[in-house]
């Protein structure tokens, strides 16, 4: 298991490799956060090949189910 870094230990590292994405899906802006977070996680799929070449043809589609999926069961 990871342990959370000190703000300190965090900014004297190296980040060329970071593969983490933070969004915020609250308040206003919840679409547009939720829209990001959809990509994120999709394109995550993607690339590990967990999608099909039919789901990957309806990416968009995927994208909007997914985005609302997030924004339903977030607060």
């Amino acid at each position: 298991m990871k342990s959370t870094k000190t703000f300190e230990e965090f900014v004297s590292e190296s980040h060329d490799e970071l593969d983490e994405a933070m969004v915020q899906v609250a308040g206003k802006g919840k679409p547009a956060g939720a829209v990001v977070l959809a990509g994120v996680i999709l394109d995550f799929l993607n690339d590990e090949g967990y999608l099909t070449k039919e789901a990957d043809r309806q990416l968009i589609g995927l994208k909007d189910d997914v985005s609302q999926l997030i924004m339903n069961n977030t607060f």
